[in-house]
């Protein structure tokens, strides 16, 4: 008798657990992250992974932002440490952009086009970008090499795929969080327009509506951010489609700055990644030509706020409706500038334009949920 009560126990103890579990996985937001990898990218793929809300069908990447297309290898790693077993899909994408292909398409894929010019080779750019500032071979590396993780390099029917079989694993649609140039969604729209239906929501870190840009690099004195500037044509293209977006723009990551309390907070994580976004950060911090003075008002975790933000945990106040084109005539100083349309273009086209903070900063929404889940072995 005594071993039947331990068995039915035991049976209930799995039943309830099973049935938390399953409850949890229902509630999960199905996601795809599409990144171009440079460093605040990557941080965004960790948070995403190891979010609870979320669950992660397959990451997209482009080339054509601040990295080199084999940086996908620091992907294909987190990816599997955090999810073993899985094989996750990682996809390889454009490195090129939409305005150049579209003008000479026998060239596609030949580095120095219009914009991608800007980004730097060396210091602070690509090559720190794909080494992690050198410690990229410090994460747990995966047994797969990231040209035998990818699923290909059609990211049209690659990606179509991926969404199918998401909704069909699932029963729900994918959401898309953007955290690089729109090349490879824009792209995969010309050959699926039909499956803007099959799309939940997109996120899109992106652009700046009423503060100053980010493109330093060019003599571009307007209110470009690299993603958008990046390629105007896949920017201009997304933002005119049926989806459903939401753009996280500057105006919003500017209001969650860096802080020395954020730093603090950061040097006491105990788990592996804890301490492994610490020390990254840390060198990025060490390496900046203006040091702290600079630091902390012109770096931001761009695009885990974008994680944040799809994750809906209390972080942004306000969304709005927006009528916005982009900038986009071959003209370097030029393009890459948000600004009003003359007629409406997508009445599903929001901007997130104010976020919850708190002070001190590192108390906020955001750095309160990135830091404990970071710090979860």
């Amino acid at each position: 008798m005594e071993i039947n009560i331990h068995f039915v126990f035991i049976a209930l103890f799995v039943l309830t657990s099973f049935s938390i579990t399953s409850n949890e996985h229902r509630k999960q937001i199905p996601i795809i992250v599409d990144t171009d990898g440079e460093v605040p990218d990557f941080l965004a793929i960790l948070y995403a992974l190891k979010s609870k809300e979320l669950d992660v069908r397959g990451v997209t990447f482009n080339g054509d932002g601040w990295t080199h297309a084999a940086s996908v290898q620091n992907i294909v790693d987190i990816v599997d440490d955090i999810y073993p077993g899985k094989n996750l899909p990682v996809i390889l994408g454009a490195d090129y952009s939409l305005y150049d292909s579209d003008r000479h398409p026998d060239t596609l894929g030949s580095p120095g086009c219009t914009y991608q010019k800007s980004v730097p080779e060396g210091a602070l750019g690509k090559r720190d970008q794909d080494l992690l500032y050198g410690i990229n071979r410090q994460l747990r590396l995966s047994k797969r090499l990231w040209y035998d993780a990818i699923k290909g390099f059609n990211i049209t029917k690659d990606l179509a795929n991926l969404i199918d079989s998401t909704i069909e694993q699932t029963g729900k649609k994918p959401t898309i969080i953007l955290t690089g140039p729109a090349t490879n969604i824009a792209t995969f729209l010309r050959a699926f327009p039909t499956y803007t239906a099959k799309i939940d929501k997109v996120f899109w870190m992106g652009g700046a509506l009423n503060v100053p840009g980010n493109v330093f690099t060019v003599s571009n004195d307007s209110r470009a951010e690299y993603n958008v500037y990046l390629d105007c044509v896949a920017a201009r293209e997304l933002i005119a489609s049926d989806l459903d977006i939401t753009l996280v723009p500057l105006d919003f990551t500017d209001q969650i700055p860096f802080s020395p309390g954020v730093f603090d907070k950061l040097s006491k994580l105990k788990s592996f990644y804890g301490k492994f976004v610490y020390k990254l950060l840390s060198i990025i911090r060490k390496v900046d030509p203006g040091g702290d003075s600079t630091f902390f008002t012109t770096y931001h975790l761009w695009d885990p706020i974008a994680i944040a933000v799809a994750k809906d945990i209390g972080v942004a106040k306000i969304v709005s409706n927006r009528s916005l084109t982009v900038t986009c005539k071959g003209d370097r100083i030029y393009d890459g500038q948000f600004v009003k349309a003359k007629s409406p273009t997508n009445s599903n086209f929001k901007a997130a334009i104010d976020a919850i903070v708190s002070k001190p900063i590192e108390n906020s929404p955001f750095y309160q949920d990135f830091l404990n889940v970071i710090d979860c072995d």
